[in-house]
């Protein structure tokens, strides 16, 4: 089966479409192409989707116009896999030149008519109920059998000695971090490692102010992480090793990993702003919270904290109580897939 990927510039984007890709790999054996998908100069948001509703059925001519996309030098594949706006309208009229290849989208769409989109897995239930749309986890290259079983944290005794990555993100859409929010990182940070003997690998990310990166960067020359990954010089990619850790603790404001870590099979604890503003992210989180991740126990695998007064006794509490996830979240979406693009699911 020929797979056409579609990637934009973001990686929690276009590691979403790498991830349905593996899930159809459940079904078939694949060969995957990869296209990077650039807009050109005025074809932004808004004016792809004016076109789209207006004069989009040219499809070899848009291509080419808001892509600098030959169809030409493609090869007809049996599914297109995209996730990021700028991948709709590219997703769409690559399906119409080939006469209506299946298209496979991670996430939800607004502002095209939809008709032509295949599957849209969506992160929140709210939505599931849409035309052509399913709930699911976010898909992710992650994979559990890549790390060994993380140690059970059953007990605050359990905590002596067990890694525990941090993600640290940013400001994002609908979320901010106030300085006293990082006060309080550091310090849960410096307290579990004193208190609990936690050992702490942690890494920042594109979004992280450098003035956290750099306070990071002096707690782990203090010994108080075991490791520390920087951003702004260990680049996109540097993240996968630490869902090795025994669990995972995540600033709210990055859905993919906080997905991520739970596909990766390790309990999950996201710290939540005050400043985060309702919205999509908060239903599909809040979603996820309430999910059994791990059968046949049903306990939970997902946590969230305030990180403004969170505690580290509070954290090392709540901890305690979640199991590793024992969900197939690839099974999942690979059985979301399969009848859309005519395949059984394996087994």
């Amino acid at each position: 089966m020929k797979l056409l990927v579609l990637r934009d510039k973001k990686p929690g984007h276009f590691n979403q479409a790498e991830g349905v890709a593996l899930a159809i790999g459940r079904l078939a054996a694949t060969e995957v192409t990869r296209l990077d998908v650039r807009p050109t100069w005025f074809a932004h948001d808004d004016v792809r989707k004016f076109i789209m509703r207006r004069w989009g059925r040219d499809a070899r001519y848009w291509l080419k116009a808001m892509y600098a996309i030959d169809a030409d030098s493609l090869e007809k594949p049996d599914v297109i896999v995209g996730s990021g706006r700028p991948t709709v309208a590219a997703g769409i009229l690559v399906s119409r030149a080939f006469g209506g290849v299946p298209f496979v989208y991670s996430g939800g769409i607004g502002g095209y008519d939809t008709s032509e989109v295949s599957l849209m897995i969506v992160a929140s239930p709210r939505a599931a109920g849409n035309p052509r749309s399913a709930w699911a986890p976010i898909p992710s290259v992650v994979d559990r059998a890549d790390y060994a079983a993380p140690r059970r944290l059953a007990t605050p005794d359990t905590l002596r000695g067990a890694e525990i990555a941090l993600l640290i993100g940013g400001t994002a859409y609908r979320k901010e971090w106030p300085q006293n929010e990082w006060d309080a990182l550091i310090a849960v940070v410096r307290d579990l490692a004193r208190d609990h003997g936690v050992r702490w690998r942690a890494t920042t990310s594109r979004r992280t102010p450098d003035e956290v990166s750099a306070r990071f960067a002096a707690l782990a020359g203090e010994g108080v992480l075991a490791e520390f990954v920087d951003y702004r010089t260990a680049g996109p990619g540097s993240v996968r090793a630490l869902f090795g850790a025994d669990a995972i603790a995540v600033t709210e404001d990055s859905m993919s990993m906080l997905v991520e870590g739970l596909t990766a099979g390790r309990p999950v604890i996201g710290l939540r702003s005050a400043k985060v503003h309702d919205g999509y992210a908060s239903e599909a989180i809040s979603a996820w919270v309430a999910k059994s991740w791990a059968a046949p126990s049903f306990a939970p695998s997902l946590a969230i904290l305030p990180l403004g007064t969170v505690t580290a006794d509070q954290f090392a509490a709540t901890l305690t109580r979640l199991e590793p996830p024992t969900l197939d979240v690839r099974g999942e979406i690979a059985a979301l897939v399969a009848p859309v693009i005519g395949r059984a699911p394996k087994g």
